[in-house]
Order: C-alpha cells, then sequence, then structure tokens
C-alpha cells in the first residue's frame, strides 16, 4: 500500500532524521560563526566590550541591564579567562539555543519537519540573522529566554503536567531577568490564550505555579533595582520621553511602524513566494489541526502586543526606537506565518526555501567578514596607542579610569590588571582614589570632560583640579581615518 505524505511524515524514522539534520544544521552554523569570530579577531564591539567591565563577579545587579547575561558571561570568564572565545562562544550558544527551544516548542503540536521549517525562519529577521551576530549581546539572552517561554509554554497546554508548567515558571523567571521588554511575551501569550476557546480549556489551576517560580527568581534583581534606582534606570533616556507638548502623532509611533516593517520585510518577502508555489496545496493531514491552534495563538499574540504597543508608545509619547526593542511583538508574527505555510510546502518549495536560507547564510558569513575591515569598523580600531599613551603619563597605580564601554572595555582588554569604570551614571561611587582619568570620544572640551567625573558620581569630583586635557588619535588598521579621543587628568589636591 503507498504511503500518504502524512503518514510519511508521522514516521518516527522519518522524525528522527529531520531532527537530526535540524540540530546537525544549526550546529554546525553557529560553530562555524564562532571559528569565524576569532579568525577575524580585532576589536571588540561595544557590547562585547561591555561584558569586560560588567562582570566584577557574580552580583544582583549591574547597572540599567538586567543581570542574567553577565551572570553567565562570569561563569564562562571563569572557565576560559576573559577572551574574546568566552564571549563568542556565550553568544553563539544563545542563538544556537534560540532556534532549538522554538522546534522542542513546535513539537508539542506539529511534525518534526514544520516545526524545523518554522523555526529557520527566525533567521529571515535582520537583527536575529545579523546584528545578533555583529553586536548585541543582552538581545541574544532575549532571544533565547524567549524561545524557552514558547517551548515550555506550548508543552505545558499540551500536557497540562506540572513538570511543563514548572519549567514555564522557570523560563518566565529567567526572561525576566534577561531583559525588560520579555514581559510582553507571556502577558501577550495569556491574553491570546484566553481568546480562543480551544487553548483556554487546555489552562488549568496547575498553571498558577508559573508566576509564583518566575517571582522567586526575579525577586533578587528587582530588589536591587529598587534600591539602586539611578543605576537600574540610567538608559531610561534613550526612549527619548521629554514630556514636552504632544503631537498629533508622536515620532516614536512612526519609527515603532518602520521597526516593524525593517523586522518583517525580508520574512515577508520570502512568505509571499512561498505562498504564491504553495496556495493550491492542501496542508498535510497529520500536521493540520495542531497547526491551526497554535498557528491561531502565536497570530493572536502578534496582533495583541502590536496594538498594545503601539498604544504604549503614543501614550507615552516615546520620541526614539530601536528595532530589536520590537523583537517580542515581531516574533509570534513571524513563526506564526510561517506555521501557516509550512504544511503546505511540497517538496521543491521546502528545497528552494532551505537554499534561499543557505544562501542567506553564507551572505551574513561574508558581510561580516567584510564588516571587520570595512572603513572606519569598530573591530578595526588599535588601542594599543592608547594604552602606550597613559604608560607615558606615569600616572600613580590606583588611578581610576573612566570611558565608555567601547573605549573602556578594550582597553581592559590589553591592561586586564587597570581601574577602569564605564561612564554610567554612579559607577564610580564606591572607588576611593584620589586621581581620575577621564576619557571620552565625543568630548570636544576639558569641562564637558568634568563632567562625566560628576556624572559616575567620583567622590572627589568636587574638590579635584584638572590638568590641560590632551588628545590622541587612534589609528585604523586597515584605514586612512582615526579615531580622535580627548583625555583628562583630575588629582585632588593635598
Amino acid at each position: 500500500m503507498t504511503q500518504t505524505p502524512s503518514a510519511r511524515l508521522s514516521h518516527p524514522a522519518d522524525t528522527h532524521r529531520i531532527t537530526r539534520l535540524f540540530f546537525v544544521v544549526i550546529t554546525a552554523y553557529f560553530l562555524a560563526q564562532l571559528a569565524l569570530r576569532l579568525i577575524l579577531g580585532g576589536a571588540l564591539e561595544t557590547d562585547e566590550a561591555e561584558m569586560l567591565l560588567m562582570t566584577p563577579g557574580l552580583r544582583w545587579g549591574y547597572g540599567p541591564q538586567l543581570p542574567l547575561y553577565n551572570w553567565l558571561q562570569t561563569v564562562l570568564f571563569a572557565l576560559f579567562g576573559e577572551t574574546l572565545f568566552a564571549l563568542s562562544l556565550l553568544k553563539n550558544l544563545l542563538l544556537w539555543a534560540t532556534y532549538a527551544c522554538l522546534f522542542l516548542g513546535l513539537r508539542a503540536f506539529v511534525p518534526a519537519r514544520v516545526a524545523a521549517l518554522t523555526a529557520v525562519s527566525l533567521f529571515l529577521i535582520p537583527d536575529i540573522a545579523w546584528e545578533a551576530q555583529r553586536a548585541t549581546t543582552h538581545s541574544n539572552m532575549l532571544l533565547a529566554t524567549i524561545s524557552a517561554s514558547f517551548a515550555a509554554y506550548l508543552w505545558a497546554l499540551k500536557t497540562g503536567q506540572w513538570r511543563h508548567w514548572v519549567l514555564f515558571g522557570v523560563a518566565l523567571g529567567l526572561g525576566g531577568i534577561a531583559k525588560y521588554n520579555f514581559w510582553a511575551i507571556p502577558a501577550g501569550l495569556l491574553l491570546a490564550t484566553l481568546s480562543l476557546a480551544q487553548t483556554r480549556r487546555m489552562l488549568t489551576r496547575r498553571a498558577l505555579i508559573a508566576p509564583l517560580i518566575a517571582l522567586v527568581i526575579v525577586a533578587g534583581p528587582y530588589l536591587w533595582m529598587a534600591n539602586n534606582p539611578d543605576l537600574s534606570l540610567s538608559s531610561v533616556g534613550k526612549m527619548d520621553m521629554s514630556g514636552d507638548a504632544k503631537q498629533i502623532i508622536p515620532e516614536g509611533a512612526s519609527l515603532y511602524i518602520q521597526g516593524v516593517l525593517i523586522l518583517t520585510l525580508l520574512p515577508a518577502l520570502v512568505a509571499g513566494v512561498l505562498w504564491t508555489f504553495s496556495r493550491k496545496t492542501k496542508a498535510v493531514l497529520g500536521s493540520a489541526e495542531g497547526s491551526h491552534i497554535v498557528t491561531t495563538l502565536f497570530l493572536r499574540t502578534f496582533v495583541i502586543l502590536g496594538i498594545a504597543g503601539l498604544i504604549l508608545v503614543w501614550l507615552a509619547d516615546v520620541g526614539h526606537i530601536t528595532p530589536r526593542w520590537l523583537l517580542p511583538i515581531v516574533l509570534p508574527l513571524v513563526i506564526g506565518v510561517f506555521l501557516r505555510l509550512t504544511p503546505r510546502m511540497g517538496r521543491r518549495s521546502a528545497i528552494g526555501y532551505s537554499a534561499t536560507l543557505a544562501v542567506l547564510a553564507v551572505l551574513v558569513i561574508t558581510g561580516l567578514s567584510l564588516d571587520r575591515y570595512k572603513e572606519g569598523a569598530r573591530r578595526d580600531l588599535d588601542f594599543a596607542p592608547l594604552a602606550t599613551q597613559i604608560e607615558e603619563m606615569h600616572l600613580p597605580q590606583n588611578t581610576l579610569i573612566v570611558a565608555d564601554f567601547y573605549v573602556g572595555g578594550n582597553l581592559a582588554r590589553i591592561r586586564p590588571n587597570w581601574i577602569i569604570r564605564s561612564d554610567l551614571p554612579a559607577s564610580a561611587r564606591s572607588e576611593t582614589t584620589e586621581h581620575i582619568l577621564l576619557i571620552s570620544r565625543s568630548s570636544k572640551t576639558d569641562a564637558s570632560l568634568q563632567e562625566l567625573a560628576v556624572r559616575v558620581d567620583w567622590p572627589h569630583a568636587g574638590q579635584a583640579s584638572y590638568a590641560s586635557g590632551q588628545q590622541i588619535d587612534l589609528p585604523f588598521h586597515h584605514s586612512e581615518r582615526s579615531q580622535p579621543l580627548r583625555l583628562l587628568l583630575g588629582t585632588v589636591d593635598q
């Protein structure tokens, strides 16, 4: 008897083969990205450099970012030293976990083939395929915890077992100390679940264990935030909530819509092509029911979060939005759309889709290689002359150095024994040294650098006297350009 497509897809051997292939592919890709970062070398990106300044052991809090990434980075630094390998390993482990957890979660409702083809659709989102490799750190943790939350929640809905609701609570807690915008995910999932009769019936009293577990996990860091508002809220200004007279249509609203479009443009183009070639194909019978439930859940989550997010931006008169802040809103949309499409894909469509992703992967690797050597690339800057010039100043050994994450982290990489702090508010509050060296890429006057000493809350900022500032132009390895830095030395009069 000839097997139907659904019968073939539900065969254990086929499921094992697809699962094995999926994990081989994502593992090989992220190992290649790890190797590429080590081969290209160069200076650290801003977020990478931040980790060298913001991982002084295990603490409840480190500044405006939530601590989970710092905790894991601290552990890897302890194992492998404060190296580029340790930095890149964590980044790629989190991205690998993002795809792996989503695949495992979708398997609660759909066959392995549909789960695999849907999971890899995340690679079509530019901030995941490109920015997550090139620059970001905490956003990678956000992606991993969102994916883990999806996985635990879907299995909890499917089975109703205690262990899955406990895992969901753990995922919520970890997401809650990964990045603030994570909380959009459980809120959107809950509202979407309650709006659907099929999923509403799957909720039981056991679900109440999840928020309790999450509360226990986030309690320590959130109490630290409450006790250190100057540090924990020091990046709120990024959203530019000026409090000026409100416009009819706030600038943030248009940026919000633009951000969603930027993140979804490529997924929409690919989905449009796939729909064109598969619109007359019926969904695989074995996945139709499960796929419909989970597809509707994800799409409703997007609608709820999309509308709620726009309302919040409008009411708060937000003036600045970065597209990656909108990832919790966009992820359910992309997942839902491809859950709708992939059960209808024939063999040719699946091959074409996979080939498209393979070409995109090659383009990303090529682009990252070119980005390393482009004109004015951050990774191409040579920080050795800065270390040399500071040494020639013959400063006291306990001199405090204050700089932004990019400069300070890269300086700490080549001079790990120096006392270097970031330019975040209150970052130097506990430093008792009477000597400070202020470094800035943007300050053009000594007066503005002196204001930096006040902002970081150096205890002696009001009593210090400052020598005349000096400038150094750092060279790029493969460019005629240079990066000017302004240095100012402050000392407490004896």
